[in-house]
This record gives C-alpha cells, sequence and structure tokens, in this order.
C-alpha cells in the first residue's frame, strides 16, 4: 500500500508524446500514441526517393529532420513527450551515452560528461565516484564542474515542484539513498538534501551512495537517460516562481541554456528547431554535421512530400505509402518502437466497476482478432507485453527465446468461444445484462482508427448484442488529459485507450517498470505486490545483475503476470519503413537495436 501512495503521490503529466520517425530511439520508457499514419500523397514514381535532390547544394551540412507533434517543454525533469526529450539528448549533456560500436552492429555506453568508467569506492559496491570532465561548457562560456551536475539532480529531486521525472532519477537502474524519500516528502521537511546520497567528492568528482550493490554497467545505464541532462543553475533560478512550485525552464528559447552536441539556435514555437554544432562538445570528433534542425510537420503525409521535395533527409512512412517505396534502395526497416495496447482503467467504477473484473480482462484479450489488425496497419500481431525489438541472450531477442514462446496463448490469443464464456462469467459477477464501453483513440492516427472500427463491429459479433463498443476520437493533449484524470481523483476518467510504451531495448527487466506500482508515469491504477517483488529482485539484487539467464528469468516471471491478469490488452507492432536520403551517411549499415540509425553521427554529401 505504501508504494501505491507513493506513485499517487508522484504522479505528474503521462510520457505520451509521438516518436519522431528519424530520431535515435529515445532512451527513456515513455508513453508514447501510434505515430501519425496519414495516407502519404501519390507521387509519379519516375524517380527513387533517396535520389530526390536536395535544395542545400552548398554551405553547411545540416540534417533535416522533423516530428509531427510540438514539445510539451524541453526541461528535462517534467517532459512528457518524446519528441522533447530528443530535442533535450541533442543540446545537453548525459555522464553517458549510448554510441555505435566500431562495426556499428550494437552500441556501447561511453562517457560523455563523465571522463571515464565509474569507479567503485568501496567492497560492496553501494558508493561510486564518477569524475566529470575539465573541458565541459555552457554556450554562454560558462564552465561545468560537479555543482552543475549535483544541482541538476537535486532540482529534479525537489520536493516542492514534485517533478515527474525525479522517481526514475531516485530509483531506477541504481537507487540513490534517501532519494525518493527527499522528493516524497512535500514540505515537511523531514529529510534535507545532506542526507541523500548525492555528494561533491571534489570539484570533478560524483560521489554516489546507493541502497544495493550495483555493477559499473547499472551506473552507465542509469545516466543514460534524458532526465539526468544538466539544467543551467542561473537560467533556472530565474525560471522559479516566488514559492518555488513551478518552474518554467524550457518553455523558450530564451529560458534555456545548451551544453551538448548542438546549440538550440532557434525556437520557433510550433513550427521549428534549428540548432548549431557546438563547438566546445566534449566528444566534438564525433561530431560531423554543421547543424540538426527539426521542422513541426502535421502529419507523415506532409513529411512525404517534403522529403520528395529535399526538404527534409529522412522519412518514416505511413502504412499506405510502404508498398509504393518498398523497393526504394534508400529504405531501411526498424523495430516498432512500441506495442500498440488497449490501455484498461482497472479502477473505473462505472458498469458496477467491471474493467476491474479479471474475467472481463480475459474476455477483451481473447476477443481480438489480432492477426486481422496487424494486416490493415502492416504490423505484427502482438499477444505479449514485451516487445519484439527487446534483446534476450545468445545473440536471440527475448520474443525468439523458446522459454519467452511459452508464454504466449496459441492463435495469437484469438478465441471467440472463450473470450464469450469469460464475458458471461463478468456480466454475472458485475450484476449486468448488457454493456457499452468507450474505445478513445488518438484522431491522427490512421491506423489507431482503422484498428477501433475494426473492434467496433468484431467485439459486439464475439460477446453479443449485449455489448456496444463507442469510439471517440482526440488529439494527444486531450487523451492524456484523460490518462491523467485517473491520478488527480477522478476513477472515471476513461475507459479503454491505446497507448504504446517505449521501453527499454537491452533490459527488458527495467522496461517493464511500467506495470510496476511504484511507476510514477503509469497509464492505469495496476498494482500487484508480486510483479513489485519479482521488478525490485531483477533490478536490484546482484545474483540477478550477474547472471543473465536467471534475470532472463524473472523478467518471464514478470511477463506472465500482467498477461494473466491482463495488466494492458496487447494488439498489435508497426515497424517503421524509413526513407533515408543518398547524401545521408550513416555511422551503421542497418538500425541498431536499442540505439537507432545514429542520424546525428552521419556525414551529409
Amino acid at each position: 500500500m505504501k508504494k501505491r501512495v507513493l506513485a499517487a503521490m508522484m504522479a505528474c503529466a503521462m510520457a505520451a508524446g509521438l516518436l519522431s520517425g528519424c530520431s535515435s530511439e529515445p532512451k527513456n520508457p515513455g508513453d508514447s500514441n501510434e505515430p501519425v499514419t496519414t495516407a502519404a500523397a501519390g507521387t509519379s514514381g519516375e524517380s527513387q526517393a533517396g535520389e530526390i535532390a536536395s535544395a542545400e547544394e552548398s554551405g553547411p551540412k545540416i540534417f533535416h529532420d522533423y516530428m509531427t507533434t510540438d514539445v510539451d517543454t524541453i526541461n528535462p525533469h517534467i517532459y512528457t513527450m518524446s519528441v522533447s526529450g530528443d530535442v533535450i539528448a541533442r543540446t545537453s549533456l548525459q555522464l553517458y551515452r549510448q554510441y555505435p560500436n566500431m562495426e556499428g552492429t550494437s552500441f556501447e555506453y561511453l562517457p560523455e560528461l563523465a571522463e571515464k568508467e565509474p569507479e567503485k569506492a568501496d567492497e560492496e559496491g553501494k558508493v561510486w565516484h564518477i569524475k566529470i570532465r575539465e573541458n565541459a561548457k555552457w554556450e554562454n562560456g560558462d564552465a561545468i564542474d560537479v555543482d552543475d551536475v549535483i544541482y541538476s539532480f537535486k532540482m529534479c529531486l525537489d520536493p516542492i515542484m514534485v517533478n515527474s521525472r525525479a522517481s526514475q532519477l531516485a530509483s531506477d537502474y541504481i537507487t540513490i539513498t534517501k532519494a525518493s524519500d527527499y522528493s516524497l516528502q512535500g514540505n515537511a521537511g523531514t529529510v534535507a538534501w545532506e542526507d541523500v546520497g548525492i555528494k561533491k567528492a571534489d570539484d570533478y568528482t560524483l560521489e554516489l551512495q546507493l541502497d544495493a550493490p550495483v555493477t559499473a554497467e547499472d551506473i552507465k545505464s542509469h545516466f543514460n537517460y534524458v532526465w539526468t541532462c544538466l539544467v543551467h543553475e542561473p537560467t533556472y533560478e530565474a525560471c522559479m516562481s516566488e514559492d518555488r512550485s513551478t518552474n518554467t525552464y524550457g518553455s523558450t528559447r530564451e529560458k534555456y541554456m545548451s551544453c551538448g552536441a548542438f546549440i538550440l539556435d532557434q525556437w520557433i514555437a510550433g513550427s521549428q528547431f534549428d540548432m548549431k554544432k557546438n563547438p566546445d562538445f566534449v566528444l566534438g570528433d564525433k561530431i560531423k554535421l554543421d547543424g540538426y534542425n527539426y521542422k513541426i510537420v502535421g502529419d507523415r503525409n506532409t513529411a512525404l512530400e517534403l522529403y520528395l521535395n529535399g526538404e527534409l533527409d529522412a522519412v518514416s512512412l505511413s502504412p499506405e505509402s510502404i508498398e509504393q517505396y518498398i523497393d526504394d534502395p534508400s529504405i531501411k526497416k526498424a523495430p516498432a518502437t512500441s506495442i500498440q495496447t488497449l490501455t484498461i482503467n482497472h479502477g473505473n467504477t462505472n458498469n458496477n466497476g467491471i474493467l476491474g473484473n479479471l474475467n472481463f480482462r480475459k474476455a477483451l484479450f481473447y476477443a481480438v482478432d489480432r492477426e486481422s489488425i496487424a494486416k490493415m496497419t502492416n504490423g505484427i500481431p502482438a499477444n505479449y507485453l514485451v516487445a519484439s525489438k527487446c534483446l534476450g541472450l545468445d545473440g536471440k531477442t527475448y520474443r525468439d527465446m523458446e522459454e519467452s514462446q511459452a508464454l504466449l496463448e496459441p492463435n495469437l490469443g484469438y478465441d471467440p468461444a472463450k473470450a464469450k464464456e469469460y464475458y458471461e462469467k463478468a456480466l454475472e459477477e458485475c450484476g449486468l445484462t448488457s454493456l457499452t464501453l468507450t474505445l478513445q483513440y488518438n484522431e491522427t492516427s490512421a491506423n489507431n482508427k482503422a484498428a477501433s472500427e475494426f473492434l467496433h463491429k468484431s467485439l459486439p459479433e464475439v460477446f453479443g448484442d449485449s455489448f456496444t463498443l463507442e469510439l471517440m476520437a482526440g488529439s494527444t493533449s486531450v487523451l492524456n488529459s484523460y490518462i491523467k484524470g485517473w491520478k488527480e481523483g477522478d476513477p472515471n476518467s476513461f475507459e479503454l485507450q491505446w497507448r504504446g510504451w517505449n521501453t527499454s531495448t537491452p533490459a527488458p527487466w527495467n522496461g517493464l517498470k511500467v506495470y510496476s506500482s511504484m511507476y510514477s508515469n503509469k497509464n492505469e491504477p495496476y498494482y500487484n505486490d508480486e510483479f513489485d517483488a519479482l521488478w525490485e529482485k531483477a533490478n536490484y539484487d546482484i545474483e540477478a545483475k550477474l547472471d543473465p539467464a536467471y534475470r532472463m528469468d524473472l523478467t518471464r516471471q514478470m511477463e506472465k503476470i500482467v498477461l494473466d491478469e491482463v495488466a494492458a490488452c496487447p494488439v498489435y507492432e508497426a515497424p517503421s519503413y524509413n526513407l533515408i536520403s543518398s547524401k545521408i551517411h550513416l555511422v551503421c549499415d542497418e538500425y541498431i537495436p536499442g540505439y537507432g540509425f545514429g542520424y546525428i553521427l552521419s556525414t551529409k554529401d
């Protein structure tokens, strides 16, 4: 119960951003609605898309990217949109960051602001030192030292602002001593900042005091996320409200300070972001581009037109465009970033609380014809909750492992007879003779619209005339507000909604945090103590850290619980098909699982 209360206290804005189809995979486990899939405009087909002449024949080498929704903020402590994370990641510093290996076949964690690998400072592995570089600078020339790191983390954990990313900084791959207690205390003042295990060993050395032993890999993984990026203290303080309960840092260009690979040069709200190469970037030899720009466009139809006009350097195709360009030599496939699930509001009290009834949730699971939906979305049917992109052992993905396959229901989970049986049980248990539910979907997602309309017709065919599914289209912001509603005291804020989690590719045991009680950005009020205990063991026990097979077994046990309880109803995954200009030369031949295409490291003719 304590975990549930803490999670509720920390619940803030949902991470529900649209992923830019042309960016490296975001590292934060954030919620993401399906990318826009509006049909692309027809073209003559006389020229290969990868051979379209660029309007930029000479001058600075700028990578022209796009996003299909605007950012919410570029404050790393409170951002919710994946596109926001992309902008922050390109313009700020992290202690460690993923980069491709020499062969371009996988990624490794390299020191970025950190000067070298983390160093264990005790026998147990609960105290660590991180030496940071002495040549890092803010864009205005101010030197960066360990005080900047500590200030950034202190503000993220601030108990008065109650930032949405605080719980992830406090406890993820590592658990920082007293960090959660400090951030969750409100104005009680019972935990002093000096009690938190974030210390200054010297001007350029950070000390971490942890609750449990960890490995160096855990440290690097923990500080690879966007919410660990730096904020500039003078600017941040100038953006603080008088009562220090809110902060406008990252809301405009003037309220932000860059220090990363690129400097945010111009931000035209709702239109574009212009970034120029940072001459003082600590790993400047890795950056060959002169700049990196984002244009905000309405949908992928518009993005494709801009790409064909040479105004964008890469584009993710809508399902309707895939067949037209499937033979183009510049097309590259990337795995789906998330599983599209029917998120179920377990705590909804309407209809005598039937959404909290396990038999009804099982009925919904077995009633979904995933194969038919996957065909109409150019997707992959998913009767699982750990995405197919996630890595397993011995060169296999998690999903390809025989033990993981054994978890799955036959026939992709589709069993109309079993669904009807569970449905009738649920109606009886809840004292109902009929049921009407509303499914919300993103108005800009052609895939979710098509899948919703299919379910509108097919579910009553399975359940019978007593069941009606109503549909409701809405914008991303409106849908987010409904998801947020149950956290703010309205248990009936929504019933069903399409959502998708973009979680950790290399660490599926960590990515399953989205179903844990302690995760502050939860979609649905789902809680399970057994699941929580398994998650903590998989992520924190030294035995699990040192035994990959055991850790993978714990991951399967967690997935089995959330599947058996239908924490959410998985439906499909939609891989992306990307056209990349022939003028762009990537550091890797293909998409690197867990990393992406590495656009910011590319060169351009």
